[in-house]
């Protein structure tokens, strides 16, 4: 059944929209070419005199448009060609052949003065534009476009659509698309061909692949661009003023190209740009271009509207041990039919989707297309078929294909997801007090009533204890559309890091400790059992959580010579002791509140989260201990330099603080991370040496600055520039205080340590090499990190 969206749209179109739904239009096809060389003029533009339905050529000088009405005159414009008016009595049973002839240039009408005329000519296209533009606050346009797609050798697939796009001058755009048509190896609901994000080169403000651009008519274009005349062309009795856009910023994303005026309406007639090299992507993409060209028409009134856009691009990516074919990408549409200021429905806003799919068959021919299909083109609808995949025309090649494919040489007994049956998953880790510790889990869902449960078990081989635990989650019905809530039970007997709140994962010190690197936790044995509720989205990215908590707690191995002393290589000196706990029962209450909370990314890409939690515990609840723990965290991701690019300048901070009423458990202190050996990513003070500081009242301020590959753009270092390699500047500072008696952990800094450093970003698009240096004492750090891309 359709929706009362798409029926209100549907109503709309087909009681305005003629060309699309006329039946009694006849469509007349013909060919434009140069009278005197036979060669075809791609891009022509033909209109039926006095409406505002028109079309465009195709490569080959081919066009076709509908006509409804009878006589009727159709006018062909092509720049540097005199315009052609044909006359069509009625409607020709066969293509016509329209010749266009050259026109005679002639000298520019300007005067000369200290400036170049180009100047002059766009500041008067910039101060028109500002008069008629205010007046114009909607339209509605019928629109064709054709997508292709190409690899290397040939056309992988074509995608086509007929749409009614709306625009508003506050709200945007919506496009709802009626017809479509697409090669047999793609489906209709990957047929996205629309005119909903192609630029509109008379817009101030310009999106191109990401970049917000300044526009070649922008209030302070003549800030951002130099406009040289080239040459002055004729259309018909008037000057063409042909005229090279510059960019004037080196690091500011702008066009470059050609811009044609028409004389004395100065108005933009045509546009031929490129983005600069300021629009690009990192490594592994090594190749990135696009071009645009757009022409426009007032149909006869004061505004000036695009009538075609044709864009192409190639995209290269490629790295060591892996290439894939060029994709080379085009489009083709042209805009008709034009109503202007006309009152659009409220429905078309009332959701963000701004593409409407008609919910009816797929149309798998067009009876008749706005723009010709090409030779090429119409031998790809003849030849592809289901099985040529874009999978198959793109399939990448180099040693590392395999990953990307999912294809190898191996052969074994991993099939259906592993050797192990389903809901089984195997656990491992090594540190100096676990030794070796080997188990497995199983997890199963009822789906029937939501529930989920989980069973754990394993074995440590240097302490000789069993660990093994079981958690359920039950799922109830949420507070609010998309929220949720869970309520939880959990049981653990094991060995865990005494750090439970440290950025680092258990794999990642396994790692360092087999390799030889120190040990960077402490750990305890502890019988916990926790349950609680969470409510999940019931305010927009906001969880919450309260839960009780019931352990006790126990040292084990506190003696240098009880720890295990090994690495793979034998190249560590022998690791410290293992600090102890304050044993006993600790009960306690948890709140929490997370605010658009995200998994840890290591500095891969900013965020902006906000976490905040209370922990009390009394012997009013059973507890050995009492305390009041107040514990936040907040990160913030700030656009500062050059945000007209797709990648901007970025400032990124995060703060964290704890305070603590009472006498808080070792294990329990609050965590400020350093670095685990040579590795130290966003959010830890890289000089701290290894392990972190803790405390029972504590804080961190922790920023760097993203200059991404700007500096080297600046100095000229391009080479650097265009394979992504950026600089970021960092600084931190951290304090923590714990009472006289956890004088058995060396946990805290004498008075506040600050650093500050610099480091190569993306270097090879697979590392960030860091330099630090303390500044409260002496101190350095040189280190790894994973690269900041976003």
């Amino acid at each position: 059944m359709k929706s009362e969206y798409s029926i209100l749209l549907l109503l709309l179109f087909f009681t305005c929209t003629p060309f699309f739904s006329s039946v009694s239009a006849q469509t007349v096809r013909g060919i434009i070419s140069d009278a005197e060389s036979g060669s075809p003029l791609p891009a022509a533009t033909v209109l039926i005199e006095n409406t505002y339905r028109g079309t465009t050529a195709n490569l080959d000088g081919e066009f076709s448009i509908e006509i409804s009405q009878y006589p009727a005159t159709l006018v062909v414009r092509y720049i540097g060609y005199e315009s052609r008016q044909v006359e069509l009595e009625q409607w020709p049973d066969e293509s016509i052949y329209i010749e266009m002839e050259p026109s005679v240039t002639e000298l520019d009408e300007i005067v000369v003065t200290e400036k170049d005329p180009g100047l002059s000519i766009m500041e008067r296209v910039i101060e028109r534009k500002k008069i008629w533009r205010e007046e114009l606050h909607t339209y509605e346009v019928d629109a064709y476009t054709r997508q292709v797609i190409r690899n290397d050798t040939s056309i992988v697939s074509i995608a086509e659509s007929g749409t009614r796009s709306f625009w508003h001058h506050e709200m945007g755009h919506r496009e709802l698309q009626l017809f479509r048509s697409q090669t047999n190896n793609i489906g209709a609901d990957q047929n996205f061909a629309g005119v909903r994000f192609l630029p509109n080169f008379y817009d101030d403000n310009i999106t191109i692949a990401g970049y917000n651009m300044v526009g070649v008519t922008h209030p302070d274009a003549l800030r951002y661009y130099d406009f040289r005349l080239l040459e002055t062309l004729r259309l018909d009795d008037k000057p063409v003023y042909k005229i090279q856009v510059i960019p004037k910023r080196r690091l500011q994303p702008l066009f470059n190209g050609i811009a044609y005026v028409l004389g004395r309406e100065y108005a933009l007639i045509e546009v031929e740009l490129y983005p600069n090299d300021v629009v690009n992507f990192p490594p592994p993409v090594q190749e990135f271009d696009l071009s645009y060209r757009q022409q426009f028409s007032n149909f006869g009134e004061r505004f000036w509207l695009p009538v075609d856009m044709r864009v192409s691009g190639t995209i290269k990516i490629e790295m060591v041990g892996l290439r894939f074919p060029p994709f080379n990408f085009s489009q083709t549409s042209t805009l008709s039919e034009y109503s202007l200021n006309t009152e659009l429905p409220d429905s078309l806003y009332q959701q963000d989707r701004v593409l409407t799919r008609a919910e009816q068959d797929t149309v798998t021919d067009f009876s008749s297309r706005m723009i010709p299909l090409t030779f090429e083109e119409r031998e790809a609808y003849d030849t592809i078929d289901s099985t040529n995949t874009l999978e198959k025309a793109f399939e990448p090649e180099g040693f590392l294909s395999g990953l990307i494919t999912g294809s190898d040489d191996s052969s074994g007994p991993i099939q259906g997801g592993g050797f192990l049956p389903a809901g089984l998953s195997p656990e491992g880790r090594f540190n100096r007090v676990d030794g070796f510790n080997l188990g497995l889990n199983y997890s199963h869902t009822l789906d029937a009533t939501n529930t989920t449960g989980k069973i754990s078990g394993s074995y440590s081989f240097h302490a000789g204890i069993i660990n093994y635990g079981f958690k359920i989650r039950q799922k109830l019905p949420g507070f609010t559309s998309g929220s949720e809530s869970v309520i939880f039970s959990e049981y653990n007997n094991d060995i865990r890091p005494r750090s439970h709140d440290s950025i680092y994962e258990g794999f990642m010190n396994t790692t360092q400790s087999l390799a030889g690197g120190n040990d960077y936790f402490d750990y305890y044995k502890t019988e916990r059992y926790s349950g609680g509720v969470e409510f999940n989205r019931i305010f927009p990215r906001t969880n919450f959580l309260l839960s009780f908590v019931s352990r006790k707690d126990e040292s084990i191995f506190t003696e240098i010579e009880e720890v295990y002393d090994f690495s793979l290589f034998g190249l560590h000196s022998r690791r410290p002791a293992n600090s102890p706990v304050w044993d006993g029962r600790l009960n306690f209450l948890r709140f929490g509140i997370d605010i658009n909370r995200s998994s840890f990314n290591y500095g891969f890409s900013g965020n902006r989260s906000l976490r905040v939690s209370a922990e009390y515990s009394d012997s009013a609840l059973g507890s050995e201990f009492d305390f009041t723990f107040l514990n936040a965290d907040l990160s913030w991701n700030f656009q500062t330099f050059f945000p007209r690019r797709v990648f901007p300048n970025t400032l990124d901070i995060r703060a964290t603080a704890g305070y603590t009423f009472g006498d808080l458990p070792p294990q329990q202190l609050g965590i400020l991370d350093g670095p685990m050996g040579i590795f130290s990513p966003f959010g830890t003070i890289k000089t701290r040496g290894d392990g972190p500081y803790e405390g029972s009242r504590f804080w961190t301020l922790i920023a760097e600055h993203n200059f991404r590959s700007i500096p080297f753009e600046l100095i000229g270092l391009n080479w650097f520039a265009d394979k992504g390699w950026g600089i970021i500047l960092f600084g931190g500072a951290v304090y923590s205080e714990t009472q006289p008696i956890y004088d058995f952990l060396p946990v805290t800094p004498d008075g506040v340590h600050t650093e500050a450093g610099i480091s190569l970003n993306s270097i090879f698009g697979i590392l960030r090499l860091d330099f630090a240096l303390r500044l409260d004492a002496p101190g350095s750090f040189v280190g790894i990190s994973i690269p900041r891309y976003f």
